[in-house]
């Protein structure tokens, strides 16, 4: 292993850019195929942080909101079942996982 290694580091490139003989310069390059998986994964990464910016800003709000409510001190004491305090704002509105969607049927 160590002989290679010196080896590696005695050599210097040449300032030849050209290939072996025997390779052709299209079996070298990615191509249109690596281009393409290339921009499929750029494009993924964009919408990933996009979709994570937002989830973030909203938990943000929401942290927000409930924290100007509680320094308002609009709130009548009882906590709903998540342990948040409601308002006189919130009444009539469902409460976090309330008795609708696919489980409660």
């Amino acid at each position: 292993m160590f002989p290679s290694l010196s080896l590696a580091a005695a050599t210097t490139p040449s300032g030849d850019p050209t290939l072996k003989p025997g390779l052709d310069p299209s079996s070298v390059t990615p191509g249109t195929l690596g281009f393409l998986a290339t921009l499929f994964v750029v494009v993924l990464v964009i919408f990933l942080i996009r979709d994570m910016v937002k989830r973030i800003r909203r938990v943000r709000y929401t942290a927000e909101v409930e924290q100007a409510r509680a320094e308002r001190g609009r709130t009548d004491g009882t906590p709903d079942g998540e342990g948040r305090f409601r308002g006189p704002d919130d009444i009539g509105r469902p409460g976090p996982g309330g008795t609708h969607g696919p489980d409660n049927r």
